[in-house]
């Protein structure tokens, strides 16, 4: 079995690929999936470094890479219910860069089939962050404004087509590059640009003075601050990103006076019950969104598996719009037939 393992013996986690792996036993609320596809997140690139850790990694199987899959279902548990052999499954799991991968089903999203495999490989971080982050803690309400910073990562873009499948009248979206506004405005966002545009007087000036209901921030740094002068009073930013870095300094008067409800998430810390219920959430409230396509994903760059030092290459650079994803190549089980 082909995987991605990181070497944690030494002082600095070595990057290698491995073939003398067996596939993972099976748990009893275990499926094991034969990947098809898997996307990069910059966590990964966090976790080659030794610097990012979850609640959820076992510490008796090998520390695989990766952490967004799409596959088959070659195996089922004695416990699992509702899904099958031969299904099409997408999951947000630990070691996802592998032939096979064991997994508590209650994490599986299904794959409809109008995703092909880099599709479906690049919704499970997104979908589970952003649902978790715009409906379960912003709590957005149809008629309301949203405000996403960092919107054209591969979880930004899934955030402003989540805003709008939830109702939301007017998405504001952030970007740092002229040429990724037009592909934030073909998604019916609002665009600024956060190097040329002063991003709280912006949209206090769209909104009439009010500012917006909800603010997703996957930057962090100095835009939090901003993201809170963004606000409406009774307002909430949901901070979920520090890709601008882990010290913010913001102004506490300001945040008082507009009374500014300032959450904190994460998915490190949160073991798999919690993410069972934000995964049964999405299946029955988003997936008939995902499989018409007002929810969609945006893949950037697919590159098969072996070229997996040259995509962490690529998301490093910060270029990209949307998701860099791995082909694994495992085509036994076919695949959905595009024009594209």
């Amino acid at each position: 079995m082909r995987a991605i393992v990181l070497d944690t013996a030494g002082a600095t986690p070595a990057w290698s690929e491995r073939n003398d792996l067996v596939p993972p036993e099976l748990e009893e609320t275990e499926v094991v999936v034969e990947v098809e596809a898997a996307a990069l997140n910059r966590a990964d690139l966090e976790e080659i470094a030794g610097t990012y850790a979850t609640a959820q990694r076992r510490s008796d199987r090998p520390h695989v890479a990766g952490s967004d899959l799409a596959g088959v279902v070659v195996a089922v548990g004695s416990a699992v219910s509702g899904i099958e052999p031969g299904d099409r499954v997408m999951a947000m799991v630990d070691g996802a860069f592998a032939d096979f991968v064991a997994f508590d089903h209650r994490v599986a999203l299904p794959v409809p089939d109008t995703l092909d495999w880099a599709e479906a490989a690049a919704l499970p971080s997104a979908l589970m962050t952003e649902y978790d982050a715009l409906i379960d803690q912003g709590r957005l309400a149809p008629g309301q404004r949203v405000l996403i910073t960092a919107a054209t990562s591969g979880v930004g873009l899934l955030a402003v087509d989540i805003a709008q499948w939830a109702g939301a009248e007017q998405v504001f979206a952030t970007t740092t590059s002229p040429q990724k506004e037009l592909l934030l405005t073909a998604r019916g966002a609002q665009a600024i640009n956060t190097r040329v545009d002063d991003l709280a007087a912006t949209v206090i000036a769209a909104t009439g003075g009010a500012g917006v209901d909800l603010v997703i921030d996957h930057v962090g740094g100095p835009l939090l601050d901003e993201c809170i002068a963004a606000s409406r009073i009774g307002g909430t930013v949901v901070q979920v990103g520090r890709a601008g870095g882990p010290v913010s300094v913001i102004d506490v008067d300001r945040l008082a006076y507009r009374r500014v409800r300032l959450l904190g998430t994460t998915f490190r810390t949160r073991g798999t019950a919690d993410r069972a219920r934000i995964a049964e959430g999405i299946r029955t409230r988003l997936m008939p969104a995902v499989a018409d396509r007002r929810i969609r994903p945006h893949v950037h760059l697919v590159l098969p598996a072996a070229q997996a030092r040259q995509a962490l290459d690529e998301l490093a650079d910060a270029g990209s719009a949307g998701k860099i994803v791995l082909d694994f190549g495992n085509r036994r089980h076919g695949d959905r037939e595009t024009d594209a």
